[in-house]
């Protein structure tokens, strides 16, 4: 079956399994670096929003061998839990008095967002881009944001500076930094990932810490909270290696001469091509931590 009959095929199927008052869509919707993917959403005609379910990786488990009523019922569950149960409020963000305690910052990729951030604020870091989000994970039950764009800033009067020192007091407040040990995370997690990592360093014996935020979610924003990177260079005794492995997380470890760091850029970037989604892809180099000038570079 070619994706766009399984487009059809899925739509159709859940249509059929749904009450009639309810209202299917299939559109495409744009992800981070420039991605698109086919967003299902389930309309209730109660509610003034609606889950955006992702198809593409439904028709990968299909190419796998996974059958269309399994694939139907993970929809219809992934539905269930994000469903809504009373209408949001979106007005709220014409007001910026009402925002302003809600802005928090996101760390992307600047060479893969280059059509997106003509249209956002965005301030350059290192090889990156730090654009600002409205936070509404509270009202809603999963990970919300709303991005700021050039015409929000503008409808409400401020300029970056002002998302800066509100985003710099708020992100690490709504999403506090967690730091977590990495051979542990990852044998558990990612053993694939953990076997490819040994061959550039022997993380069972050098401390090695995944750096993001407690939700674990664009949590590599975290290495911008004030203090974070110079506490954890005294906790591993001086200067540190910053490895991007995604959106949602740095990889922390001592700059320690048995590294392999010759080697370290093309094992990111294969790690990027197999472990990681093309839409969650921060960085393709490592970057060191000075902790005497508190700097990265």
């Amino acid at each position: 079956m070619k994706y766009t009959e399984f487009l059809h095929t899925i739509e159709t199927e859940i249509t059929a399994r749904l009450d009639n008052n309810f209202k299917l869509t299939i559109h495409p919707v744009k992800k981070n670096n420039g991605m698109i993917y086919d967003g299902l959403v389930i309309i209730n005609p109660k509610f003034n929003i609606a889950p955006t379910i992702y198809l593409n990786p439904y028709y990968h488990w299909y190419l796998d061998g996974v059958s269309i009523d399994s694939i139907l019922d993970a929809i219809l569950s992934t539905y269930n839990d994000f469903k809504p149960t009373e209408d949001f409020d979106i007005s709220f963000c014409d007001d910026f008095s009402k925002v302003k305690e809600k802005i928090i910052f996101q760390l992307i990729s600047y060479d893969k967002n280059q059509k997106q951030l003509k249209d956002v604020p965005y301030i350059k870091y290192l090889d990156f881009a730090i654009i600002f989000e409205v936070y509404v994970g509270a009202e809603l039950p999963e990970f919300g944001t709303i991005t700021v764009t050039d015409a929000l800033l503008s409808r409400w009067g401020i300029d970056t500076e002002t998302l800066i020192r509100a985003s710099m007091q708020n992100t690490p407040r709504i999403l506090p930094c967690s730091i977590i040990n990495m051979a542990e995370f990852l044998a558990k997690k990612c053993p694939g990932y953990a076997n490819q990592m040994r061959a550039v360093c022997d993380f069972d014996s050098l401390p090695m810490y995944i750096l993001t935020n407690s939700r674990q979610t664009n949590g590599a924003s975290a290495i911008l909270y004030q203090g974070v990177l110079s506490s954890l260079a005294k906790k591993l005794g001086g200067n540190m290696l910053l490895i991007p492995s995604s959106i949602h997380e740095f990889l922390v470890m001592p700059l320690d001469s048995d590294i392999d760091v010759c080697n370290l850029s093309e094992f990111i970037c294969e790690v990027n091509s197999t472990e990681v989604r093309d839409e969650e892809v921060l960085g393709e180099r490592y970057y060191i931590y000075d902790s005497k000038t508190d700097t990265v570079y």
